[in-house]
């Protein structure tokens, strides 16, 4: 028995404002380890209640079988963890309770999927809540700053030259002229910022209303107080490439033109804005830094074999190359690697005055040292690497932390939900690919690819939250199923959407003469001059899995192949009609009845004819002895045209089947795929490999994919 604990309407708010309320636990006051604990176990209780109560059998055996590879996974990589040798003698201090915590803060992204789609939390249900969340974010950032409580973007130290001073000045320095608010990470804020841009201007696309296109303001001049290249730009991005796409979409409507005239003003205000922000600042700053004479200098006197047993001397030489101290002091000691450090030192300044470069240098060389081959497959750990120097580039983080099946685990779900967002929008452009959706997916897609820019953003429970949220929304926006009905069209042919049960009893209920028609891709793409005359009959069954899959990445409603054959025994089994079999080749329709009659005493098989008697005769035939079922099995398009031709003239028959290769595989001639490859959805495949010259037919479902991405209705 399910626990009925709340209603889905509670549970919906309670998890709505657990997301509101996160944000505050972003400030800088908050944001430690025991913050992102309350998080992650409030997610995974969410969770677990959401699986008791609303979760499924089949649901939670694949969500049991992912956690069964979870744990195998968390003993090989500890194992691979123990097996570890460095030139450092603490071995950047391993520790399995801190790697568990971060792999528990890692599947919160699987957590919040799983209960955003079982609670089928919609756009409308959250959009207000974004915009609380957005304007403590715009306030909290713009009001600090004009009060110099901010912190910079940089650092902890207090914003000393508010926006409004760096008009009146010509040159300041970038990092005190910048802002993040009282929050912990610059680039956490940038990237939930690249998250909502593209929702809140959609809001103002659709309902002009002025509070939103006050939060659009807000927001682009947040980004401009944070003033790094990524706020900036990814700014810029986001705002011209919606302004383009959504013209694109409206091309044929009634021109918004308040909303692009708001965009190119804001565009406008940014460019002029742009050489007074901490951008150009810091740009000003990096020139005088690597000036040409500056690098000769800087070149010029480092010679990396002089004094460096002398502390002040060897300080002097990585201040010289733009290396932060703590990189040779601390994270990675000269003392314990000289050589790694010396050929450092050679490489131009360019290099060595990336912070980036520098960290991704040391994790490479205790890789290198280590020399296990495993580390590929399961990283050197999360807590290894950061007492080593966080790698500021996601992706190459987690592959150095957790390895490529680590990475697979924790952030596959990230592909495969773009994966199948991308398929389901492209397959129905008509219905999916709106304002809504592509807001959705610009900023997630925005911030995913920022993500290997700036780091620090797929590990972090701050972004985790509100990326798997969105992404989660959008899967429910773009799953929704068209208004279910007894058909539904596929490439304009008119398909089934009953299962094969109703289908039955609707053909033994019928008193009217019935075509049941076997629709697949060759169906399809051979038979254009037949579609009126198929989409006339009242039973058209997908026989073939790219029906189904079409159907469903189109957003319809035919849920499983209906194979002929299953079909046919299944009325051999229930019909009490007269039934004639007509096909094949000599004798294998009177071993389709004897093998028939065997599976089922009670069968009434009135008549045979094979596919090369003449067709008077089996007209002839089958009159004589007036089944009410007829199987006819002749190939396409053969077996069709017969029907078509001569289906007036067969007055006592009510049911005409096309079934193809049936009765070979009945009499036992051919052999079906094994019940595996069924399940599998591979029948296709295996007929190909025991009939080499089917394979000329991989190029029409090739073409036939191709026509439904752009087939509209």
């Amino acid at each position: 028995m399910k626990l009925k604990l709340f209603n889905e309407k509670i549970l919906i708010k309670i998890f709505l404002i657990f997301y509101t309320i996160s944000v505050f636990l972003d400030l800088h006051l908050f944001y430690n380890s025991i913050s992102t604990l309350i998080r992650a176990l409030f997610i995974s209780i969410f969770f677990i209640l959401i699986i008791i109560n609303k979760g499924n059998f089949k649901e939670k055996k694949y969500i049991f079988i992912y956690g069964i590879i979870i744990l195998f996974y968390l003993l090989f990589h500890h194992l691979n963890a123990l097996n570890f040798k460095s030139l450092v003698p603490n071995n950047f201090n391993y520790n399995l309770l801190n790697e568990c915590l971060y792999f528990f803060k890692m599947l919160s992204n699987v957590f919040i999927f799983y209960i955003v789609y079982k609670l089928n939390i919609k756009y409308l249900d959250f959009k207000n809540y974004l915009k609380v969340i957005i304007l403590f974010l715009t306030l909290s950032i713009i009001i600090t700053d004009i009060l110099s409580l901010s912190y910079t973007a940089y650092n902890f130290e207090r914003t000393t030259i508010p926006f409004y001073h760096w008009f009146s000045l010509e040159k300041y320095d970038f990092i005190l002229g910048s802002s993040k608010g009282l929050f912990h990470m610059t680039n956490q804020v940038v990237a939930i910022f690249l998250l909502y841009l593209p929702i809140i201007s959609f809001e103002t696309f659709k309902n002009k209303k002025t509070t939103d296109y006050i939060l659009t303001l807000l927001i682009v001049l947040s980004m401009l107080l944070i003033g790094n290249r990524l706020a900036i730009y990814g700014t810029i991005l986001e705002i011209v490439c919606l302004s383009v796409i959504y013209f694109i979409i409206n091309f044929k409507k009634k021109i918004n033109y308040k909303y692009y005239l708001f965009n190119s003003l804001i565009i406008l205000g940014i460019f002029l804005i742009i050489p007074h922000t901490p951008l150009c600042m810091r740009e000003y700053y990096y020139e005088s830094v690597y000036s040409d004479e500056s690098l000769d200098f800087m070149n010029s006197n480092i010679n990396v074999y002089d004094d460096y047993d002398e502390p002040e001397t060897l300080e002097a030489k990585f201040q010289a190359k733009e290396i932060d101290p703590q990189f040779p002091f601390v994270s990675y000691p000269y003392k314990y690697d000289k050589k790694f450090w010396d050929n450092i030192l050679k490489q131009d300044v360019t290099l060595t005055g990336n912070a980036r470069y520098i960290e991704l240098q040391m994790v490479k060389r205790v890789k290198e040292i280590n020399n296990n081959k495993l580390d590929n497959l399961f990283g050197l750990t999360y807590t290894r690497v950061m007492n080593i120097f966080n790698i500021e580039k996601d992706f190459v983080m987690q592959f150095y932390t957790l390895g490529i099946i680590g990475c697979l685990l924790f952030l596959g779900l990230y592909f495969i939900l773009f994966i199948y967002i991308g398929i389901k929008i492209l397959f129905d452009l008509k219905h999916k690919f709106n304002e809504k959706n592509i807001a959705l997916l610009m900023g997630s897609s925005v911030l995913f690819i920022s993500a290997y820019f700036s780091g620090n953003l797929l590990n972090a429970i701050s972004i985790i939250i509100p990326l798997s949220f969105i992404l989660a929304i959008l899967v429910n926006e773009v799953r929704v199923k068209r208004k279910k009905e007894n058909y539904e069209k596929v490439l304009g042919f008119k398909v089934s959407t009953l299962n094969q049960e109703e289908i039955v009893n609707k053909i033994m209920e019928t008193k009217n003469q019935m075509f049941i028609v076997n629709i697949n891709p060759f169906i399809v793409l051979d038979n254009k001059d037949k579609k009126e005359i198929f989409n006339q009959e009242e039973i058209n069954i997908p026989d073939g899995e790219g029906i189904v899959l079409l159907s469903k990445l189109r957003g319809g409603n035919v849920g499983k192949r209906i194979a002929g054959i299953d079909l046919m025994l299944d009325l051999c089994q229930k019909s009490e009609q007269k039934i004639y079999l007509y096909g094949a080749k000599e004798g294998v329709a009177q071993e389709t009845k004897k093998q028939l009659e065997n599976l089922y005493p009670k069968i009434k098989i009135v008549g045979t004819m094979n596919g090369f008697s003449k067709e008077e005769e089996v007209i002839k035939d089958i009159n004589k002895t007036k089944p009410e079922i007829i199987f006819v099995a002749l190939g396409s398009p053969k077996q069709e045209n017969f029907i078509i031709k001569n289906k007036d003239k067969l007055k006592s028959v009510k049911v005409l089947m096309p079934v193809g290769g049936s009765f070979d595989v009945i009499s036992g001639n051919l052999k079906r795929a094994p019940k595996l490859i069924q399940t599998l959805k591979l029948e296709w495949l295996y007929r190909m490999i025991k009939e080499p010259k089917r394979f000329k037919g991989i190029i029409k479902l090739i073409q036939f994919i191709i026509m439904g991405i752009f087939y509209q209705e």
